[in-house]
């Protein structure tokens, strides 16, 4: 059985080699990756320095690379070879309005069936997301952030919904992670969560789906003005 080295941080280690196939850590390993930006957006992925890299073959990154495309990681290009996807601000918008309407539907379905103690777990993300903002830290924020919205949308119960909403939000961390920077945007997101959070405490549907679905549309105009 082959193994990947740990001489570099960017090698996986046997635990996670105990968690999944030698493709699947393969896989894992570059799709974080790409998320971090070690391999930039447009580059080509280079069988042999990959292998090299996790001490693996090529097989093994020949295969993670094929389901990297699958889940829209990669762009393959026939007797080219595989491309880190580069997103468009024009496929990011129009993202954004897919992720409004799917937000509408998850903040409805989550006022409908969220139990208390999955009222809690919101409220302590969201409390979370305060202490981030009093620290300014901006990056621990994003990263609550992403995790509060992936739970409402979790709490729906709707598997196509999340499958839909998940290809969305990686669209938008594959762009860019600024769309709550800034020093008063992280606290005027996280008024809105805390909207959001109040109609789904009171089961109130309509009150969730208006405030989940604003929440993200605001967020489109807050990715703006960062880019402006």
């Amino acid at each position: 059985m082959e193994e990947l080295s740990t001489n570099s941080p960017s090698d996986l280690t046997g635990d996670d080699l105990s968690k999944t196939s030698l493709t699947g850590a393969v896989r894992e390993k570059i799709e974080v990756m790409i998320m971090r930006g070690e391999i930039e957006p447009g580059a080509r992925l280079n069988e042999k320095a990959l292998a090299t890299k996790l001490n693996v073959s090529r097989g093994p990154i020949r295969e993670a690379t094929r389901l990297l495309a699958e889940a829209g990681f990669v762009t393959m290009i026939h007797n080219r070879g595989a491309f880190a996807r580069e997103i468009k601000l024009t496929d990011v918008l129009h993202g954004y309005d897919v992720r409004a309407g799917l937000a509408h539907a998850a903040g409805r379905l989550a006022a409908l069936r969220a139990t208390k103690v999955q009222v809690a777990e919101l409220r302590n993300l969201w409390e979370q997301m305060e202490g981030a903002v009093e620290k300014q830290d901006s990056d621990l924020y994003a990263e609550i952030n992403r995790t509060f919205h992936t739970r409402i949308v979790d709490l729906s119960r709707n598997p196509r919904l999340i499958d839909f909403y998940a290809v969305t939000e990686r669209e938008l961390f594959l762009f860019l992670r600024r769309g709550v920077a800034g020093s008063s945007r992280p606290r005027l997101s996280n008024q809105e969560h805390a909207r959001i959070l109040e109609a789904i405490s009171n089961g109130d549907e309509m009150g969730a789906a208006h405030a989940f679905e604003t929440h993200i549309l605001n967020g489109k105009q807050r990715m703006l003005e960062t880019l402006a």
